[in-house]
């Protein structure tokens, strides 16, 4: 919308005169305003305010009838304290000029009769401070409601940051950190250290507390600039941290990274308690059938790519039902625990001892020399069963009979092996019990 310039004389012919050079000069961009006397060009502005118009500039004469131009043009400033006023006069007196100049922020006056092109390079002059003044207002208010804008979005991204589970870190190029949350300060034992930005080796004291294989693999992952990266970090404290790196881009270029941590310590303990229960036994904490079999499948094939020998051995407490009839099925439970333990005690660390159910074991003896070095650990476990068993203040007498299967003379497969020292077993059992016995083809 066309600003306005408001003319007041309230002689015709001088109003008329300045309306017509302010028309010739500035009528292409400007409604040239014309009125006779204060009080009228009081209602026209209000009017023309109403209407959505600026009115960039008055010009007044200052000796009128009825409401004087110096007291005009201070009430319009009170009003319109942006609209630029020109005082025309006839009679200049410094004290009263001076008076309206403060006044009224007055932008000028021009002595009458006025010279033409003062006149126009004056209002020129003054429309263009006008237009300077309103953008630079623009702008202000522009930069004003980015910059409040920017303080929300800040503000915002502080709460959200703050609001996540997560632990979150901002790197920059450099690999410095740029904004992080409580949570990624907590997570690291960092909640005392200051200002993380302001702190150049905040990062080397992450790398410092994970275990060497994690921290070089974590360096390499920060000092890359490959895409997304998923992980776990183990701590030297026993914690499991999970991460989420993903680059940071600006325009299509990296500028940095955003890092996500989430102490997974308790998950990973959950899961790896619940996959070890899935192949231990839960009364003796020995490894389970499925454990077992997995294992005896696995040694039989590297045996026999390296033409080894090893052994299966069962074993069978004997009489052990009756324990349970006589003194009760926990009675009988911690006598399990207890021959676990001391057969346990009797094995070399890379043989493995398996609950097959009841009161059946069944071990698995790779890396053996001959059948003799079976019978050897055979003849150790009937001898960790000699002492009594001191259970819920009973003294319990138990003994045991073994059957031994050896690779390859006794069988080439899994299920051979445990047939033939199942066998052998049985046999021992019927010879007498509290003995071992290899598996004898002929007579099984």
């Amino acid at each position: 919308m066309r600003g306005a310039i408001v003319c007041v004389d309230d002689e015709w012919n001088i109003l008329r005169s300045l309306g017509s050079q302010l028309k010739r000069n500035f009528g292409n961009d400007y409604d040239i305003e014309l009125v006779n006397s204060g009080e009228e060009a009081l209602l026209l502005c209000e009017e023309l305010i109403a209407e959505g118009k600026d009115i960039p500039l008055i010009v007044s004469d200052r000796n009128m009838q009825g409401m004087k131009g110096d007291v005009l043009l201070v009430q319009l400033h009170s009003l319109y304290p942006k609209t630029l006023k020109i005082m025309l006069t006839g009679q200049a007196d410094a004290d009263a000029v001076g008076n309206v100049v403060n006044a009224a922020a007055l932008y000028r006056y021009i002595r009458k009769p006025w010279d033409d092109t003062d006149l126009i390079l004056t209002a020129t002059e003054a429309l263009r401070r006008y237009q300077c003044d309103r953008q630079l207002a623009e702008q202000n208010e522009f930069l004003q409601k980015m910059n409040t804008e920017l303080e929300n979005s800040l503000s915002l991204l502080s709460a959200t940051l703050e609001a996540t589970a997560d632990g979150i870190v901002v790197l920059d190029n450099l690999g410095k950190i740029s904004n992080f949350n409580q949570k990624f300060a907590k997570i690291w034992d960092l909640e005392g250290v200051g200002d993380l930005r302001e702190e150049s080796n905040s990062i080397n004291r992450i790398l410092t507390a994970l275990k060497e294989r994690d921290a070089i693999d974590f360096h390499n992952s920060l000092i890359s600039t490959c895409a997304e990266k998923r992980d776990c970090l183990e701590l030297h404290n026993g914690k499991i941290i999970e991460y989420y790196l993903q680059p940071q881009r600006l325009s299509g270029e990296i500028v940095g990274k955003v890092l996500s941590f989430r102490d997974v310590t308790k998950e990973k303990q959950e899961e790896a308690l619940i996959r070890d229960l899935a192949v231990r036994d839960s009364l003796t904490n020995l490894p389970n059938r499925l454990w077992f079999d997995r294992q005896l499948a696995a040694t039989l094939t590297n045996v026999a790519a390296l033409s080894q020998m090893m052994a299966v051995i069962f074993i069978d407490l004997d009489r052990f039902k009756s324990i349970n009839d006589t003194y009760s099925h926990a009675v009988g439970d911690l006598l399990l625990q207890e021959a676990a333990r001391r057969f346990t005690s009797c094995l070399r660390s890379i043989d493995l001892l398996s609950r097959r159910g009841g009161d059946e074991f069944v071990l698995l003896l790779p890396q053996i020399s001959c059948a003799e070095d079976a019978s050897a650990i055979a003849c150790r476990l009937l001898d960790s069963l000699r002492s009594p068993f001191l259970i819920q203040r009973h003294s319990l007498q138990m003994t045991a009979s073994l059957g031994i299967a050896v690779y390859p003379e006794d069988g080439l497969d899994a299920a051979t092996l445990l047939e033939n020292a199942d066998n052998a077993l049985y046999r021992a059992k019927r010879e007498g019990r509290n003995r071992y016995l290899h598996y004898e083809r002929s007579t099984s």
